[in-house]
């Protein structure tokens, strides 16, 4: 039996300012696919509060309608074990949430795509750098923000209370190609999407409409092949991260069948493609259980604090 009925994808930018109307690169794409009849669809958005909304106007109707949905943004959930300690936020198993709540008070994004990610990774090393320029870096040449560095500091990073930041997660590290969440600016780096990112879920999370049927995997489900812990709930929302690089093959062949198709558009289809056929096939329930090889200790730290990656094996 499917996991779920609908399929929700999210390319993501932390792009300060809007992008045009017409669909450019490097913007926000949503891919969405209902899996009973076979609709699937992908839309541009120019900003983030727009797609954010799309998101949740499919949200509300697929639930109202007693769907079961996956919803997947391409940005780290997590950050390495021990951050929430070097910032002074509880420890333990609401680490995550912690972190997410940080982030959702001090974010702030206007309906015109200005945001204040940079200060607030500025304010952040203050607290968890020890003094130091750290654990954030990486900025324009142009920003004035005094505690972030544009180049890496040194991983492990000594941060505040005896807190030793590893550069990547344990995800990371299993997944070659993907970035840390710690740098905000260049080529390829998802730290400022991470940033800009997580308030968002955070508030999907807690919408009022979906606050009772929805979890965050693997941080509220723990691993298990059924993460909602009942196969037969309905309606029901699991967010999850995403990485279009576990589909890069299936990318490659969307572009080549239409090479005028954008990128992001392409890896938002081809990761609703992906999951509905696991899913159809039975599976895709492998995918949400505990991955080999990790050791209790490493289970711990990525169900409490670092998140996985769907598809990392």
């Amino acid at each position: 039996m499917p996991l779920f009925d609908a399929y929700i994808f999210v390319d993501w930018s932390a792009r300060n300012g809007p992008h045009p109307p017409r669909p450019v690169v490097d913007a926000v794409w949503k891919g969405e696919c209902i899996r009973h009849s076979k609709l699937q669809t992908e839309t541009y958005h120019p900003t983030r509060n727009d797609g954010a909304q799309h998101v949740l106007e499919a949200l509300s109707k697929l639930v109202q309608d007693g769907q079961r949905v996956l919803v997947g943004f391409d940005f780290p959930y997590g950050y390495p074990a021990g951050f929430a300690s070097a910032l002074g936020l509880p420890a333990g198993a609401q680490s995550w949430w912690a972190i997410w709540t940080e982030l959702a008070c001090r974010i702030r994004d206007t309906v015109t795509n200005v945001n204040n990610r940079l200060m607030v990774a500025e304010e952040l090393n203050a607290i968890a750098g020890n003094g130091r320029s750290g654990p954030f870096w990486g900025r324009p040449r142009i920003a004035a923000v005094e505690n972030l560095g544009r180049n890496s500091p040194e991983f492990p990073f000594p941060a505040a209370n005896s807190v030793m930041l590893q550069r990547l997660r344990t995800a990371e590290i299993r997944l070659p190609g993907t970035q840390e969440a710690w740098g905000l600016y260049g080529a390829g780096r998802v730290g400022s999407q991470a940033l800009m990112g997580i308030p968002y879920v955070y508030k999907l999370r807690r919408h009022p409409e979906l606050v009772h049927i929805s979890r965050v995997w693997p941080f509220e489900t723990g691993f298990s092949h059924d993460p909602s812990g009942n196969q037969g709930q309905c309606p029901f929302v699991l967010h999850a991260e995403v990485w279009p690089g576990v589909v890069s093959e299936r990318v490659r062949a969307i572009q080549a069948e239409y090479p005028d198709m954008i990128r992001d558009q392409a890896q938002v289809r081809a990761l609703c493609e992906w999951a509905a056929e696991l899913d159809e096939q039975d599976q895709f329930g492998q995918l949400f259980a505990c991955p080999g090889g990790l050791d209790r200790q490493q289970v711990r730290s990525c169900v409490q604090e670092e998140g996985w990656i769907l598809g990392a094996v």
